[in-house]
């Protein structure tokens, strides 16, 4: 799609972004010589592929779209020049096949949605587990089957509530790879149907299953038998959810599983280690 102004980009953006998608946001920033948009002209790729907006079109475009998506990959904002069929390139600057003989340079940003977390169970664990999730800035999904456990008055910060068969509304959830979920109903059945279901979407985040060593063993076994390539979700699937801090009541389980999904979205060193010097 190509966007009339720089409102249009923008506002792309932000639907991309509230729909769980990374976003590559490219801007001209300086040019020499001649060159097809100005600086600020602005495009955006998104991390399913799709695109917004112009800043040159033809070989420039394809070179400035594939760098935006290996930016998107590495997670990583970068600078690049581009020359334009130049006559005396700068030796940094890739080069484009055109003929308007300047250079431009571009600037590539990774933007990330808000973060979202969605919990399966609104019980005793499930709310301590939402309110950390909100005091860090996450979006919040509340599932349950009981709306008295899924309700605006324990869940005020929450952006929806969703009371019925869980493993069914689950899959009915668009879910972006930016999303966490965390599955702390405590019935092995519906939780291990969610999980299911998560896997049948293909889910590309990380999940969180609050459950004992021999029901995580229970579940991965079903899984297999199911015909489910386990080794393909080890990096992504967590349980037992939640580092061993010798948790016990639902507000230290709450953090064990908050330090853990903070532990893997920083990449910290594992196993954990203590800040003290003494």
């Amino acid at each position: 799609m190509v966007a009339l102004n720089e409102y249009d980009v923008l506002n792309w953006v932000l639907g991309e972004l509230s729909r769980g998608r990374r976003v590559a946001l490219v801007a001209i920033t300086g040019k020499e010589g001649s060159g097809p948009r100005d600086p600020g002209a602005m495009m955006a790729v998104s991390s399913s592929g799709e695109r917004m907006g112009t800043i040159g079109g033809g070989d420039v475009e394809k070179i400035i779209v594939e760098e935006a998506l290996k930016a998107l990959g590495e997670d990583k904002p970068r600078k690049l020049r581009i020359s334009l069929g130049a006559e005396n390139p700068p030796p940094d600057a890739k080069q484009a096949h055109a003929l308007c003989g300047g250079v431009i340079e571009v600037f590539i940003n990774v933007l990330h949605p808000k973060p979202r977390l969605i919990l399966v169970g609104g019980g005793h664990v499930g709310k301590p587990i939402g309110d950390i999730g909100n005091l860090l800035g996450y979006r919040v999904v509340v599932l349950d089957t009981k709306p008295e456990l899924a309700n605006t008055e324990r869940y005020p910060y929450a952006e929806r509530i969703i009371v019925g068969d869980i493993p069914l509304e689950l899959g009915k959830l668009e879910l972006g790879v930016e999303d966490i979920v965390v599955i702390a109903y405590g019935d092995p059945e519906v939780d291990y149907k969610s999980l299911k279901t998560l896997l049948e979407k293909d889910f590309k985040g990380h999940a969180w299953i609050l459950c004992s060593r021999k029901r995580a063993s229970w579940m991965l076994e079903r899984l297999a038998r199911e015909g489910f390539n386990i080794e393909e979700y080890k990096s992504r699937i967590h349980m037992p959810a939640g580092l061993d801090i010798k948790s016990d009541t639902p507000g230290e389980i709450a953090v064990s599983i908050w330090a853990e999904i903070i532990c893997e979205k920083k990449k910290c060193e594992k196993p954990v280690k203590t800040l003290s010097i003494i």
